[in-house]
């Protein structure tokens, strides 16, 4: 004889207010009889798990969640006209007191988002049964049950939906946020009883920074809200034994452990299995019924999962998404270049994001110096080169600290991420590509056996993609300015200017190219207050670049060498315009320190420079060596120090919006948990904001 499982079947809210419609729950309702199907409650379901009773044949379940104001005034009567009953499980937080409401003197009734949004902003609890509707609830055979204290959600993923102020923003973010702002993000919200999550904290401007709660903190909201809800729902229902019911259907095994020491003997899940003698009391089985859903749809499911057999095909279990925890950074570098310091910038942003962060690096590299007083572990290793024991060495650190990403700069470290892999050690692996230059041809083999490559602009992307590498493992995460902040620009009333190039005198950077726009510039009107600086550049470099010196520009030029960053941040502070003359470039991070300070830039269009400078809004663009157009646009700054502020204040909102710490450190995340990011930087989109804002001039927004 095939054994007898019990359907469980999950509502919310029923009501015309865009939810399952009264008429279609009744169509639900006449489809049971007709199938043959009584109902039964949820405690007569536990006696069935455990062995204390048989299982009725033709025997379903129904279940409410978030108990809706429409589940007292519209489908409890239902249910009454047919001698059914029905399990609600209530949110003890939106339980109030308050007199048995008829509809006649009820509130009308909003959806579950907008009920939901009204109880967290608002604490208006009106679309949820009170206290006086329970009793009657309970007095007409119906059972009530915890369903949590608030339906509380917590951010599990940072794929960028929709602002707070869109009508369709998913109603959690009112749980997760204290407060409201129209502009504050949403994301992917998940039950915060399974998920440690990303939580928001206001830093000095009003905007959210997210950090990862860990899992303690998490269990120890589990025991509060647990403990809570139990004993406001033991007062409210006097049963001596409780159920509850995960939001989102999702829970865990720390969680569910929790569950257990706080009372609770059983929980419903969205899980779908059998329901019958030896089910996990803890793991009772429900079908999901959403508001589409057809009287003929829902005897097949009856059908599906009245039966033990049939129940066993029909599975679907919950799984716990993976949540990134740590994250290693691995470069065999000795040098604190370009790549080096967005490293140092990302290990800055996961630690701070509450990630446990490592660095894999060289003995006695600079970096671990330019790490000093960062929230991160430093493992040091000088055996890049040896790559089988390279591999070996970081699948053991794999094992032993746990770490489910790792962020590979430079080439001996990919390779032994890719060769530790390969060697059976389980964790995500993604290669860092910062340069425009073509790689290597084997290099597209490498990164088919990683999970992805991170570069700093689409330009960069192109060019690997046209390399062979995937599209699939092409991503673009732009660099973050993450220096010190030196206040906004002040508009400068003094005559002439001061022009910088921050670089080197490799021929790609283009020195050569700024001392022929600099003459070009002294030659086509006054240049008596005019200064170019070559940061970076050395009197020893100069030999090479003479045919390029002009009396004018060699009396008004000045070199600094090599120097440290800091003072690279000094000679850009007391600098009025950028010029970055680079023949190839991906996407250089003096650009953005120069923006920070409010200089306007004025560039060659090469690599991913012109995804960051769009041309007449913080800069101006001139092609590929044209050492002309750069003196007719560093004329133009010069000459109006209104557009040199205005362009100045889009370039640093467009840094202190766009390319901070905080969002690289959630770009990253999107990448390492699996989403593929390839969006170019919303610049105009940024400048049209601030023309709306109106500011004044001589203020800059950010």
């Amino acid at each position: 004889m095939i054994r007898t499982s019990i359907p469980v079947l999950c509502y919310h809210d029923v009501s015309d207010a865009d939810a399952l419609t009264p008429q279609r729950f009744r169509e639900h309702l006449d489809a049971i009889t007709d199938a043959g199907f009584k109902t039964i409650s949820s405690r007569e379901l536990m006696s069935v798990v455990r062995g204390e009773m048989k299982a009725p044949r033709k025997s379903v379940v129904l279940t409410f969640d978030d108990a809706h104001i429409s589940n007292w005034l519209t489908v409890v009567p239902e249910l009454e006209k047919r001698d059914m009953t029905g399990t609600f499980f209530a949110l003890t937080d939106f339980t109030v007191s308050g007199t048995a409401r008829t509809l006649d003197n009820a509130p009308d009734m909003q959806t579950m988002p907008e009920s939901f949004k009204a109880a967290h902003r608002d604490n208006d609890f009106s679309q949820f049964i009170n206290e006086s509707e329970i009793k009657a609830m309970l007095n007409k055979g119906m059972e009530i049950f915890s369903h949590g204290c608030r339906h509380q959600g917590t951010f599990r993923a940072f794929k960028a939906l929709k602002r707070m102020d869109a009508p369709t923003a998913h109603w959690a973010a009112w749980s997760i946020y204290q407060g409201f702002k129209a502009d504050w993000p949403t994301f992917d919200a998940s039950s915060a009883y399974a998920y440690d999550g990303f939580w928001p904290k206001l830093n000095g401007t009003g905007e959210p920074r997210f950090a990862m709660r860990s899992a303690e903190e998490r269990l120890e909201f589990c025991r509060k809200d647990f403990k809570k809800s139990y004993d406001r729902i033991r007062e409210l229902n006097g049963y001596d034994e409780q159920l509850f019911c995960w939001p989102w259907g999702q829970f865990c095994e720390d969680a569910q452990a929790e569950l257990k020491k706080a009372g609770y003997v059983g929980a419903f899940t969205l899980e779908r299995w059998v329901n019958a003698k030896g089910t996990d009391p803890f793991r009772l089985n429900r079908i999901g019924v959403g508001k589409p859903k057809t009287g003929k749809w829902l005897q097949s499911r009856l059908k599906m999962y009245g039966s033990d057999p049939a129940a066993r095909v029909f599975f679907k279990l919950h799984t716990k998404k993976p949540e990134i925890k740590s994250v290693l950074y691995a470069t065999d570098s000795v040098k604190l270049s370009g790549g080096s310091r967005q490293m140092i910038n990302n290990v800055s942003a996961m630690s701070d994001m509450g990630i446990k962060t490592y660095a894999l690096l060289s003995k006695g590299s600079p970096i671990i110096q330019a790490l000093d007083g960062q929230n991160v572990e430093i493992i040091e290793f000088d055996r890049f080169s040896d790559y089988f024991h390279a591999g070996s060495f970081l699948k053991k650190l794999i094992r032993d600290k746990n770490i489910d990403v790792v962020h590979s700069f430079h080439n001996r470290a990919y390779k032994m991420g890719v060769l530790a892999r390969l060697m059976g050690a389980k964790f995500k692996l993604f290669i860092n590509r910062g340069v425009i230059s073509r790689p290597n041809d084997i290099f597209f083999l490498w990164t088919a056996l990683s999970n992805g490559v991170i570069t700093n602009s689409l330009q960069c992307a192109e060019v690997l993609k046209n390399h062979r590498v995937m599209k699939s493992r092409l991503n673009v995460v732009y660099n973050a300015y993450c220096g010190p902040d030196f206040g906004p620009p002040k508009p400068q009333k003094k005559r002439g200017a001061r022009f910088v190039y921050v670089g080197n005198s490799a021929d790609i950077k283009g020195f050569d190219v700024f001392l022929q726009a600099a003459a070009r510039f002294c030659e086509s009107g006054d240049f008596r207050n005019m200064e170019f600086v070559g940061v970076g550049i050395s009197e020893s470099d100069m030999k090479k670049f003479e045919a390029d010196l002009t009396p004018a520009v060699r009396e008004r030029l000045r070199v600094t060498g090599n120097i440290p960053h800091e003072q690279v941040l000094e000679e850009l502070q007391f600098s009025d315009i950028m010029v970055i003359p680079s023949r190839k470039e991906s996407l250089p991070n003096a650009l953005l320190e120069g923006f920070d300070f409010g200089l306007p830039a004025v560039c060659t269009s090469v690599g991913g420079i012109p995804e960051v400078v769009k041309d007449g809004l913080n800069g101006y663009l001139c092609e590929n060596e044209d050492a002309q157009c750069l003196a007719e646009k560093m004329r133009i700054l010069a000459e109006d120090p209104t557009t040199r502020f205005n362009m100045g204040c889009v370039g640093r909102t467009v840094v202190r919006t766009l390319m901070t710490q905080d969002a690289k450190g959630r770009n990253l995340m999107r990448v390492y948990m699996g989403e593929i990011l390839c969006e170019e930087l919303p610049v105009e989109t940024t400048a049209k904001a601030m023309e709306l804002e109106e500011q004044p001039y001589g203020q800059c927004q950010h």
